[in-house]
């Protein structure tokens, strides 16, 4: 698997746990740590944009599986996997 398909299904991954807890855009690109046109270029990568040069891949990798982990948790606690 390339690294834009692993940033694709990162995000996707992102947005259904933040889906799940009910996230709204701006709640989604704070805990991104992202500026707003920083996440709304990010934003569509899930339907195929290109990556974004800012910030670079292996950051927001990083910075989507701790967010992720972190709303998972929180989907967790509150029921949202059932």
């Amino acid at each position: 698997m390339d690294s834009q398909a692993i940033a694709r299904d990162q995000f996707r991954v992102f947005d259904r746990i933040g889906d799940r807890i009910e996230l709204t855009e701006e709640e989604r690109r704070r805990v991104l740590l992202l500026s707003a046109d920083e996440y709304s270029a990010w934003s569509l990568v899930p339907r195929g944009a290109p990556l974004p040069a800012r910030p670079d891949l292996s950051v927001m990798l990083r910075r989507l599986g701790a967010a992720t982990h972190r709303l998972a948790m929180v989907a967790e606690r509150r029921g949202a996997f059932t």
